[in-house]
């Protein structure tokens, strides 16, 4: 009687030790798996969510296979690895997934910069075509703000266009990057920084974007007048502006 009444509390703790060591047999084994899979393609984040898509899918399966097998360790251990193998591929997935959507974010932003460069281009050049058809003269607003000597920042796309219509249009010739402001003290401390930081600031912009440096030249001009006017536009426009010239020499 003794001996069968303890039976079923014999069984119970074999099985719960078997459940145990078992788990921890199927985690073993994705973790080796883990091990000998070496290095993969692709940021740390994505290895990290196939590790976490492992070991989640590692404890469900084993949970599953628990089940299937009663509590027996081959069906806790098969369910652990089976688990293991559907987590990691649901989280390489998701990552691709991810990065998919991140790369078509970045092409979209390109796109539209492109777009506004080109667009900017050809107001440019209609307006060029109209006031000064043999000269390249840009309102100084299209790169700076107001009183300012950095370029900004939605005028980076304009310039990379620029590079790109210029890059090897006679790649022999210097590019002059040439700041006018209108003064009338043409002797004006404030308007000299204006002018000489501003074609620094282009000239170094368009080396970054694949000017060559020998072919640039930054040059600043004070003047009493507007390089320009503009009867479409408001009168003072072209009391700032940049002008581009290519030089044979």
């Amino acid at each position: 009687m003794r001996h069968s009444s303890n039976t079923p509390s014999r069984m119970l703790n074999i099985r719960q030790a078997s459940f145990s060591t078992s788990l921890v047999l199927g985690l073993s084994i994705c973790l080796a798996a883990l091990g000998c899979a070496g290095p993969r393609r692709g940021p740390d984040k994505q290895v990290e969510s196939g590790v976490s898509g492992m070991l989640m899918g590692a404890g469900a399966g084993a949970v599953t296979g628990a089940q299937i097998g009663a509590g027996a360790g081959p069906g806790v251990a098969v369910g652990a690895g089976f688990g293991a193998a559907l987590g990691t591929i649901q989280g390489f997935f998701k990552d691709m997934q991810e990065e998919s959507m991140l790369d078509l974010a970045v092409r979209t932003k390109e796109a539209r910069e492109v777009a506004y460069a080109q667009e900017v281009l050809v107001e440019h050049f209609k307006r060029r075509a109209e006031l000064h058809p043999t000269r390249d003269i840009f309102p100084a607003d299209v790169f700076f703000e107001s009183d300012n000597v950095k370029v900004k920042p939605e005028a980076y796309a304009v310039v990379k266009e620029i590079v790109r219509l210029n890059k090897n249009r006679m790649p022999w010739s210097r590019l002059i990057v040439t700041s006018y402001i209108k003064s009338a003290d043409e002797d004006s401390a404030y308007a000299k920084y204006l002018a000489e930081h501003r074609a620094e600031n282009l000239s170094n912009l368009l080396i970054k974007y694949g000017i060559q440096p020998r072919r640039l030249t930054a040059r600043p001009i004070v003047m009493k007048e507007a390089i320009l006017l503009d009867p479409a536009d408001r009168r003072d426009r072209y009391s700032q502006a940049i002008e581009l010239t290519a030089a044979d020499r």
